[in-house]
């Protein structure tokens, strides 16, 4: 759930947010369309992504067994790791979108 959380908070952010639910359509299958990023990645999304994942690791090693004592805060974080994942890629994704896109040309 902490990987599906913050990768949702990225889909969700770029659908609603960043292009305000307007596919274009023959742009999803062409390299130099809108869709189209550094070698196919978007760096941003990446990041995002990263950054919605983090939080929850601590949590995560501990429920494996892996780490002995992370601390309760990051426990008790961890049991919510949907939803802090899914926030915070949401707010990243926006804002670093916001701060980094070029205009899109119609």
């Amino acid at each position: 759930s902490a990987l599906l959380g913050a990768i949702a908070g990225v889909l969700v952010a770029d659908y609603y947010f960043v292009r305000r639910a307007e596919i274009r359509v023959r742009d999803l299958f062409v390299a130099d369309g809108a869709y189209w990023y550094v070698r196919g990645f978007n760096p941003v999304a990446i990041v995002a992504l990263i950054l919605g994942i983090l939080p929850n690791v601590p949590g995560f090693l501990a429920q494996i067994g892996a780490v002995e004592n992370v601390g309760e805060f990051w426990s008790r974080l961890y049991t919510y790791a949907w939803f802090v994942g899914f926030v915070i890629s949401l707010i990243s994704y926006g804002l670093l979108t916001a701060i980094t896109r070029k205009p899109i040309s119609r």
